[in-house]
């Protein structure tokens, strides 16, 4: 009977650290691949912009923009305005990665400044931002 009850403790605490543990190792890929479509932002903004609307609107909204959209072993990777840069966000496609669910977020967003761009990586699950799994 402690024996039942000692396993019964362990899984508690066992299965979702191990759970967040393969989530994390999974979304270490989405920064690898998202950092193709990063530099190409960082490049525009170095190239094209001279303050934050030509920096949005060369880099992201402008028909031709040089900044292209990827898809890679079921990630899409797409730029996209953000409220002072661009967000780059790579979404885990239909059927999931792994133990990523369908529609999960990597999302880089930039803040354009004269110094240049700073980003800051945060992960959503479609609902809330995800702190237990997001790689750093």
């Amino acid at each position: 009977m402690i024996v039942v009850a000692i396993i019964g403790i362990l899984t508690a605490f066992a299965v979702p650290a191990y759970q967040n543990y393969t989530k994390k190792a999974t979304l270490a890929e989405f920064p690898k691949v998202a950092s193709s479509v990063k530099l190409a932002v960082e490049l525009c903004a170095h190239e094209e912009a001279g303050n934050v609307t030509d920096f949005m609107g060369n880099c992201v909204t402008k028909a031709g923009s040089s900044v292209p959209s990827i898809a890679l072993n079921n990630i899409i990777v797409t730029a996209k305005a953000a409220s002072a840069g661009v967000a780059v966000e790579a979404v885990a496609g239909t059927g999931g990665k792994g133990p990523i669910a369908a529609g999960e977020k990597y999302i880089l967003t930039s803040t354009y400044s004269d110094q240049g761009l700073t980003w800051v990586a945060t992960c959503n699950d479609g609902s809330k931002d995800q702190t237990e799994y997001c790689p750093d």
